[in-house]
């Protein structure tokens, strides 16, 4: 009977050791973070201007492309043909706006 509390204290110990080491696991989680107090970057170069041709199917609206700044530079993100939603929608193109008394990159959307 006295080899018990003797194996009960060896495994105490064991789980104890284990939980001690270092996690292996990494967790990394995406926040939207806005650029408050931070000014948007420089003006982008000009827009660049090209024919789309025309529409995959009927009811396609085209979306044209513009300058992303990526934290270094911008880049350029073509245009294409979007399928509006719902039937009046209109396509409102991205850009910088002023949030928190900062500034942050809104995304295109569709309104009504």
């Amino acid at each position: 009977m006295k080899k018990l509390p003797l194996i009960a204290a060896a495994a105490a110990l064991s789980v104890a050791a284990i939980a001690a080491q270092p996690a292996s696991a990494r967790v990394f989680i995406g926040l939207d973070v806005p650029l408050v107090g931070v000014a948007p970057p420089p003006a982008p170069p000009p827009v660049v201007e090209y024919a789309p041709g025309g529409p995959p199917a009927p009811g396609y609206v085209w979306i044209p492309g513009y300058r992303r700044w990526n934290g270094y530079g911008y880049v350029w993100v073509g245009g294409r043909w979007g399928n509006p939603p719902y039937a009046g929608a209109v396509w409102v193109g991205p850009g910088w706006q002023h949030w928190g008394g900062g500034w942050r990159w809104r995304g295109g959307y569709w309104r009504r």
